[in-house]
């Protein structure tokens, strides 16, 4: 099942087998072995690679969750040797500062030294994807402001307050504190659509009575401070972000309207794991 699962997310033999570290002869003669047995083709095969036959995508569907329970129990058992065994599969977003994620994990880490962690690192929506896809088993990311998608839970972890940067030149350098309202005018360098930074913020604006005017996007909060530096415009960035990077001419203004970003954990709600249990919990306990 997982040489099957392997092939249809890479869409390719080799690539899977590289994935599953196999050779592909080994892998192809499985997957042939299990298609005989089950009396059904799971994948077209072509030149360009393999694609999901109908009973394929059924497969698959039955395989993730029955390999994540497989996953679970394995975990749960490992409790009755006095032991905490096995694989904890991370989904993480890049900017977790607010919660010491470095900190957290390498803690974790410590008192878990049986349990190897795996990272997979996308944004917010991406994570929420494969979470519900069983790919990954918790996910460190932001609550989005359309909510989560049903089965999953979140545990509250931290917050991201945002402040306005300016160019030390600009004409509200000075202020100390701005509202959105004032802000109508301006020019924005804005996050990448599909983050929920820039969901936040493009709501928070809305609120204020007015549709930004975005001059530029970028997932990269760094990037966005060099282009407001340069005079390009403003940018709506987590206040951390203006203590963790000082940069010269550049002001960082308070908003009289609180813009706040959520992060915490999220994992599935049909899904008991021993290892899944223990992050959760001890991330409870860090942010403590």
């Amino acid at each position: 099942m997982r040489y099957v699962l392997a092939v249809a997310e890479h869409n390719n033999f080799s690539l899977a087998a590289q994935a599953c570290h196999v050779g592909q002869p080994a892998l192809s003669q499985q997957v042939s072995r299990l298609e005989k047995e089950l009396g059904v083709s799971l994948f077209t095969r072509n030149s360009r690679g393999a694609v999901l036959t109908e009973a394929g995508r059924e497969f698959v569907r039955r395989a993730q969750e029955i390999v994540q329970r497989a996953d679970a129990l394995q975990a749960e058992m490992s409790l009755y040797a006095g032991v905490r065994k096995g694989t904890l599969n991370l989904g993480i977003i890049t900017s977790l500062q607010c919660i010491d994620f470095g900190g957290l994990l390498s803690a974790f880490c410590g008192s878990y030294p049986d349990v190897s962690v795996n990272i997979v690192q996308d944004g917010t929506h991406r994570l929420l994807e494969q979470l519900v896809d069983r790919k990954i088993d918790a996910a460190f990311l932001n609550r989005p402001v359309s909510g989560l998608p049903s089965g999953l839970e979140f545990l509250r972890l931290g917050e991201d307050v945002y402040s306005l940067a300016v160019s030390s030149l600009h004409p509200l350098a000075k202020r100390g504190q701005v509202s959105l309202a004032e802000l109508r005018e301006e020019h924005f360098i804005f996050h990448q659509t599909g983050q929920v930074a820039s969901e936040l913020c493009l709501t928070a604006c809305r609120e204020a009575g007015f549709e930004p005017h975005i001059v530029c996007r970028s997932a990269s909060p760094t990037t966005g401070l060099y282009m407001v530096q340069g005079g390009l415009g403003v940018a709506l960035l987590p206040a951390e972000e203006f203590s963790t990077r000082k940069l010269d001419r550049i002001v960082e203004l308070k908003l009289k309207e609180r813009i706040v970003k959520e992060v915490g954990v999220a994992w599935r709600r049909d899904v008991s794991s021993a290892l899944v249990d223990a992050i959760v919990q001890f991330s409870r306990g860090w942010v403590r």
